[in-house]
C-alpha cells in the first residue's frame, strides 16, 4: 500500500500531544505535591511511591486488550471509552481519603493511559510514515514531558491535595472534549478485519523480539518513572529544604526531556545502526544519575538534569518507535504489538520505584534514601542497554528501514 502523508496529520498530532499532556499532568501532580502529600497522608517513601504509579497498573492489566481493541474498532472509539473512565477516576480521587482509596482511584484513571500508550505507535506510524515517524514520535513524547513539567512546577503551589486533584478534574474534561470534537480516524482506516484480535496476539507474541523490546521499555520506564516521582521529594531534601528552586529544577528537566524526545530521534538518525548507539546512551544516562545527589546542589545540579532529559527523552522516544523499525514486523500488527510492549511499560512504571527501588533504599540505606533511588533508577538505565543488544540490529529510522527492505526486495526479484 502506498504510504501518504495527509494534512490532516497535523490536528492529529496536536490532540495526541495536547491529551498525553493531559494524561500526564493528573498522574505525576502527585509526585509534584510531595512535600504537601506525604505529611498530609503520613506516608513513607514506598507507599508514596506506589500511590504514584498505581495509573500505570492500568497499563499491565488493559494494554494488551486495549492495543487489540483498537486495531479491530479504532483509536478514536476505544480512546474516547478510555477517558469517560479517567474523568470518573479524577473525580473519585478528589475524595479519597486513605491509602486504599487513593490507589483504588489512581488505577481506575489509569485507564485512559493505557488505552493512548498501546495504540500512539499505530497511530503515529499510519499518519507520519517513512522519515517522519520520528519527529512526530518526539513530539509525542514531548507531549508527555510537557505535562510532567508543569504538575512538578506548580504542585508545591496548591493549598492541599484535594485542590490539586480537582484542578485534574477540569484538565480530565477538557481532554475528553478535545478528543471529541478534533480526533480522526485515517483516511485509509485503522482496523483490522482480516484476522481476529486473538489471532492477532497469537501472531505477534510467537515473536522472541516483541518480548525484548517489552523488557527494554520496562527498564526504560521503570528508570525515567522512579526519576520523575522522587525528584521533587528528593531536590527538596537535596536542597535543604528549598522547595521553590528544587520545584524548578525538576519541571526543567522535563523541558529538557522534551528537547531530548525531538531532537535525540533525528540525531540517532543519522548513524546507521541502532543497538550501539541505545547502548551508549542508556549507559551515559546511568553515569548522570549517580551524579545528581554526589554533585552540590544548584548549578552542578541543574547541568545533570539537563542531560538527564537529553539521554531519557532520546531513550522514551526510540523506545517507543522500535516497534516500528523491528524487521518481520506488519504494520496492520502495530497495535498489537503496541499492546504487548504497553503493558511491560506499565509494569515498570507502576512496580519499579514503590515496590522494588524504595523499600530496598529504605532498608540499605535509610540516611541517604534519594542517592540511592537515583542509582537504582541508573540501574534500570543500564539494563536497557543492555536488553537493546540483544535484538536484531535495526536501522535508525522508518524510511531507513523501507529503503532497506525495497533493496533486499529488488536482490531477490533479480536473483
Amino acid at each position: 500500500m502506498e504510504e501518504r502523508l495527509y494534512p490532516q496529520r497535523w490536528l492529529i498530532l496536536a490532540v495526541l500531544f495536547v491529551v498525553v499532556s493531559i494524561l500526564q499532568f493528573a498522574v505525576i501532580i502527585t509526585p509534584g505535591i510531595a512535600t504537601i502529600f506525604i505529611p498530609e497522608y503520613g506516608f513513607t517513601p514506598a507507599q508514596f511511591g506506589i500511590v504514584c504509579n498505581m495509573p500505570f497498573l492500568a497499563g499491565v492489566l488493559f494494554g494488551i486488550p486495549c492495543g487489540s481493541l483498537g486495531d479491530r474498532y479504532g483509536t478514536r472509539k476505544v480512546m474516547l471509552v478510555g477517558l469517560f473512565v479517567f474523568v470518573a477516576g479524577a473525580l473519585w480521587r478528589v475524595f479519597a481519603s486513605d491509602f486504599i482509596s487513593l490507589c483504588i482511584s489512581s488505577l481506575v484513571m489509569g485507564f485512559a493511559l493505557a488505552t493512548l500508550n498501546s495504540n500512539s505507535t499505530k497511530v503515529i506510524r499510519l499518519w507520519f510514515p517513512g522519515k517522519a515517524m520520528g519527529p512526530a514520535m518526539g513530539v509525542y513524547v514531548c507531549g508527555a514531558s510537557l505535562g510532567a513539567g508543569v504538575a512538578l512546577k506548580i504542585g508545591p503551589s496548591f493549598a492541599n491535595s484535594a485542590a490539586a486533584f480537582m484542578a485534574c478534574v477540569y484538565a480530565a474534561i477538557a481532554s475528553l472534549l478535545i478528543w471529541l470534537l478534533f480526533f480522526r480516524t485515517h483516511p485509509d482506516g485503522e482496523r483490522c478485519e482480516e484476522e481476529s484480535s486473538l489471532q492477532q496476539m497469537k501472531a505477534v507474541m510467537k515473536d522472541k523480539n516483541v518480548w525484548l523490546i517489552s523488557v527494554m521499555i520496562f527498564f526504560i520506564f521503570g528508570c525515567s518513572t522512579t526519576a520523575q516521582t522522587y525528584m521533587n521529594a528528593g531536590l527538596a531534601e537535596h536542597g535543604s529544604g528549598n522547595i521553590g528552586l528544587a520545584s524548578t529544577i525538576s519541571a526543567s528537566s522535563a523541558v529538557f526531556v522534551a528537547i531530548g524526545s525531538i531532537f535525540m530521534p533525528a540525531l540517532i538518525a543519522k548513524f546507521n545502526k541502532l543497538r550501539p548507539v541505545m547502548l551508549m546512551l542508556c549507559i551515559a544516562q546511568f553515569l548522570v544519575l549517580c551524579l545528581i545527589f554526589v554533585l552540590p546542589f544548584g548549578i552542578p545540579t541543574l547541568i545533570l538534569m539537563f542531560f538527564m532529559g537529553l539521554f531519557l527523552g532520546g531513550m522514551l522516544a526510540m523506545g517507543k518507535a522500535i516497534p516500528a523499525l523491528l524487521p518481520n514486523i506488519n504494520p496492520r500488527d502495530l497495535g498489537a504489538v503496541g499492546g504487548v510492549q504497553s503493558t511491560f511499560q506499565n509494569i515498570g512504571a507502576w512496580f519499579v520505584a514503590g515496590y522494588i527501588i524504595a523499600p530496598i533504599c529504605q532498608v540499605v540505606i535509610p540516611g541517604n534514601i534519594y542517592f540511592g533511588i537515583y542509582v537504582g533508577a541508573g540501574i534500570c538505565a543500564l539494563l536497557a542497554g543492555l536488553t537493546v543488544m540483544m535484538l536484531p540490529e535495526m536501522p535508525t529510522s522508518v524510511d531507513a528501514k523501507m529503503k532497506l527492505e525495497t533493496a533486499k526486495a529488488s536482490v531477490s526479484a533479480d536473483a
